[in-house]
């Protein structure tokens, strides 16, 4: 019998079939994604092609023809510019130098008649380096792109328009025109900076000559023009032109046009020589430059290419002025190098009316000092970072109180003022026109505590500073990143309109010339603070002006808040420059009226030893200048209903009205946020509480008064420990203790108390004042006796306490004895005079009738009214009159008495004068 053979199952074989079968299965998921996403990336391709092709639409062979011209008008509809294609002289391509030609294939297109409209080598390599972020990989534009993007789609730098460039240059322009046609295009309606567009214009303007007898540099000048006009025209930039020329002759080298030779030659040539000296001075040139960017960014359109009418917001009066001012006319300007920037801005509209763009602006889309120059604000700032958040978010007025003292940012840093200086406690307004650097610091640092960074980069922001951080040193104007005159003329306007900011503009409409289509431009305007906070900042600047800080508005005849700025080198700038320490760097004004803003920067383009400001009175002469061509109105700065205006106490906090017996120098009138002024009295000067228990005893010749006395709190030490430890006294408190108390005991004479005697007509003389609660009184007369006694300060009566009185009996008895009946004298028992003019007489001594004077001696003796003596001797009487008349006259308004005692021969006789002065 045969065995069955076991049956094995070979189970590893089975685990690697498994296997197999599930790799296969991943490589069929893997290829069928691949497969998708190639397709998808097909059709994604296809599809964004497709979109070029639809949105580019049909191409306009017409829009490459010279258009009319585009015109521009002033705020009143008067016409102050044509722009456009009538400006330019075409050429044709016959009639171009070879050199200009192989001048500009080299520099800008080398395979410009070898390719379709695209350089597929030079755009693939643009393209590559630009997505590693070479920044030098630079463009891929063909001429042919360059033509359609000027013509036929825009200057936008997108991927799409782009792609649109190519789309038309390849399936339509190449098509279409020759090579020479295009280039012929390319050459004619590029603009070559100052009013020149195309190449025969430009050679004419720069070197007065057609363009076909130009030479190898000028024609070098003029290939480099092409890619930035503005940075290199020869007649501002001279040094960039050359070495831009020698870019140019080095890529004619290289693409064998030229030899080294000829480009040595060539770019060893001084650029000036070659020059025609054109010196084109437009009107009006700086504002049209600005019109026409605005125009562009607002609708993708060259107002020098697109036929338009534009009517702007120029003021041409005030445009006039400034023009007159940067041309040296009605100001003399401290050197050709210092340069200066101003925008006047309408505060009600935001429309800017005129722009001084800086001296010797000859040509188009030249740099403008009013609207590009970002320079740091100096103290101009204070208002937008640190004052304005504060009236804003914490209720500030413009009391608020602040220590001008020894401070340091957060961070520890040291923080000084413009003097090195401090002026202890003041108020917002005094901090702020007198441009202290301390209390504005405390300011945004009291705001950045209360709501944070962000609260005031949003204040900031809606005034149009556009920053991402805000820090403590922007508070007195240290912004890395700078601001324009025209940001800030336009910030500032919002203060005087309400709190309400309008971006700024320069165009109200334009009309489009070929279709007639009219486009209005909204005004972007939105409410940046409340009414309040923007009338507290004009009121404290509007106090500026008037108080010896007005930057150069002194002279306009209407109202106007201002404030100036200044920014300093650092120590390190200074050592490395070998600046004295004097030298500053930028100057600022900045003011508006109830109709207009100004802004004006004033400096230097270079840090230069040999150029620099050292003080504002050069900026604040221009200013001046500038105000005379501003428009004075009768129109005040309105005060909105969410303001009050209050009387406050200086020195108190919380703020507290003046009581009826506040010395008038500390009385203020300052303004509040409705709701947030004084509501309580101060009790400082109040009426002082009176003496209680007076007595008084009597004692042969001398009369003494006792009392008790309680001094009120607000007078005493602890008390003001306490109320100086507040907060909004920084450091100082300890300095502001000190000072109150100097104030009570050398202003206000100290506390203590007056002690006066009623007369028998009822009024009051005073003998004395002491600072204990006793006083001793030696009386001149006999009999019944009334005594007064008053809290009060020595020198200061207004807030004295009520009457106390006393009666006492004076049993005095004056000596008269004379021990020689035989002496007389004529010196008078009563006299009356006035406060230091009293006159003595002359002294005569008979001795049995006959003249002893000059054989006598004296002692006189002065008893004031307290019962104070002064004794004084003299051996001659002759010499006693000028003495006696003197300490006479040194007296206060009261009652004295002074005693003679004369002596002759050893006989002697007294005699006692009264003497009532009045004031």
């Amino acid at each position: 019998m045969k065995k069955k053979k076991k049956k094995v199952i070979h189970h590893k074989n089975n685990n690697n079939d498994k296997r197999h079968k599930e790799k296969r299965k991943w490589w069929k998921k893997l290829l069928t994604l691949f497969i998708v996403m190639c397709s998808l990336g097909v059709f994604l391709v296809f599809g964004f092609f497709l979109y070029i092709v639809i949105s580019t639409g049909e191409f306009d062979p017409n829009a490459l023809a010279n258009q009319d011209k585009t015109i521009i008008y002033d705020s009143k509809g008067n016409v102050i510019a044509n722009l456009g294609m009538e400006r330019r002289e075409s050429i044709k391509y016959e009639d171009l130098p070879q050199v200009l030609i192989d001048a500009i294939i080299a520099t800008e297109d080398s395979r410009f008649f070898q390719h379709n409209g695209v350089d597929a080598p030079r755009f693939a390599k643009a393209s590559l380096g630009q997505l590693v972020g070479h920044s030098y990989a630079g463009g891929a534009s063909t001429l042919t792109m360059q033509v359609v993007k000027n013509n036929l789609t825009d200057t936008k730098q997108t991927i799409t328009r782009k792609f649109k460039d190519i789309y038309l240059s390849v399936f339509f322009m190449e098509k279409k025109y020759t090579k020479e046609e295009i280039l012929e295009f390319y050459v004619n309606d590029s603009y070559l900076g100052g009013s020149a567009y195309g190449v025969e214009e430009a050679s004419k303007y720069y070197f007065g000559k057609s363009v076909s007898d130009l030479s190898l540099p000028e024609a070098a000048i003029i290939a480099g023009l092409f890619q930035a006009p503005s940075s290199y025209n020869p007649y501002n930039y001279p040094e960039n032109t050359a070495k831009r020329m020698k870019t140019v002759l080095k890529l004619m080298v290289k693409h064998g046009y030229i030899k080294q030779d000829e480009a040595d030659i060539a770019g060893a040539i001084d650029i000036s020589s070659l020059l025609a000296g054109h010196n084109e001075e437009v009107k009006y040139q700086g504002f049209i430059d600005y019109v026409v960017k605005e125009v562009e960014d607002k609708t993708g359109n060259d107002p020098n290419k697109v036929s338009m009418e534009i009517h702007t917001t120029l003021i041409p009066n005030i445009q006039d002025g400034l023009n007159k001012i940067f041309a040296g006319e009605g100001y003399n300007w401290v050197d050709d190098y210092v340069q200066a920037g101003v925008s006047v801005v309408d505060v009600k509209t935001g429309a800017i009316s005129a722009l001084g763009t800086g001296r010797n602006r000859n040509g188009q889309k030249l740099y403008s000092y009013a609207t590009r120059a970002k320079r740091q604000p100096g103290s101009t700032a204070k208002p937008i970072f640190a004052y304005g958040p504060g009236f804003e978010y914490d209720n500030f007025s413009t009391y608020q109180l602040f220590v001008d003292e020894g401070w340091s940012y957060s961070d520890g840093s040291d923080i000084g003022n413009w003097d090195s200086g401090y002026k202890g406690l003041m108020t917002l307004k005094q901090a702020l026109s007198i441009s202290r650097n301390i209390p504005a610091l405390k300011a945004f640092q009291y705001v950045q505590e209360d709501v944070g960074n962000a609260k005031i980069k949003e204040f900031v922001n809606n005034l149009g500073m556009n920053l991402d951080n805000v820090y403590e040193s922007y508070s007195i104007g240290g912004l890395s990143e700078g601001v324009t005159t025209l940001q800030m003329a336009s910030a500032y306007a919002a203060f005087a309109n309400g709190g309400y900011y309008t971006e700024p503009y320069s165009v109200t409409s334009i009309t489009y010339r070929s279709t007639g289509e009219t486009t209005d431009f909204d005004i972007k305007k939105k409410q940046a603070m409340k009414d309040s906070s923007a009338y507290l900042i004009t009121n404290c600047l509007e106090y500026a002006a008037r108080h010896g800080f007005s930057g150069g508005t002194s002279g306009y005849g209407g109202t106007v808040a201002v404030k100036t700025g200044t920014s300093n080198y650092p120590d390190s700038v200074l050592k490395k420059h070998g600046l004295p320490s004097y030298a500053v760097n930028d100057l600022w004004s900045v003011a508006y009226t109830p109709e207009y803003s100004i802004a004006l920067w004033y400096g230097y383009d270079e840090i230069s030893n040999e150029h620099f400001n050292s003080a504002g009175a050069p900026k604040d002469n221009l200013m001046a200048a500038v105000m005379r061509h501003i428009p004075v109105t009768n129109e005040e700065f309105k005060v909105p209903n969410s303001v009050v205006a209050a009387q406050v106490e200086m020195g108190t906090w919380p703020a507290e009205a003046p009581s009826e017996n506040t010395p008038n120098d500390l009385i203020l009138t300052e303004y509040f946020t409705s709701g947030t002024e004084p509501d309580s009295v101060s009790q400082r000067f109040a009426k002082l509480p009176s003496v209680t228990n007076l007595k008084a005893n009597s004692n042969g010749n001398t009369i003494n008064l006792s009392w008790n006395y309680s001094e009120p709190e607000i007078t005493q030490n602890d008390y003001l420990k306490k109320y100086f430890s507040q907060r909004v006294f920084g450091n100082s408190g300890g300095a502001m203790l000190n000072e109150r108390l100097n104030y009570n005991n050398n202003t206000l004479g100290g506390l203590g108390f007056r002690i006066y005697l009623q007369t028998e007509n009822g009024g009051i003389n005073s003998i004395g004042f002491t600072d204990k609660k006793s006083f001793t009184y030696n009386p001149t007369t006999s009999g019944n006796l009334t005594f007064i006694v008053k809290a009060e300060y020595k020198n200061y009566s207004k807030n004295a306490s009520d009457n106390v009185s006393v009666k006492a009996t004076s049993n005095y008895k004056e000596d008269t004895s004379d021990n020689n009946n035989e002496l007389t004298t004529n010196i008078e028992s009563n006299v009356n005079a006035k406060v230091g003019n009293y006159i003595e007489n002359e002294i005569i001594v008979k001795h049995e009738g006959k003249d002893v004077t000059d054989d006598c001696s004296l002692i006189y003796t002065i008893i004031e009214s307290n019962g104070n003596t002064t004794n004084k001797s003299t051996k001659n009487i002759s010499d006693s009159k000028e003495k006696i008349q003197s300490a006479i006259n040194k007296l206060d308004a009261g009652t004295y008495k002074v005693k003679y005692k004369i002596t002759y021969e050893g006989k002697t006789i007294t005699k006692v004068k009264t003497i009532n002065i009045t004031n």
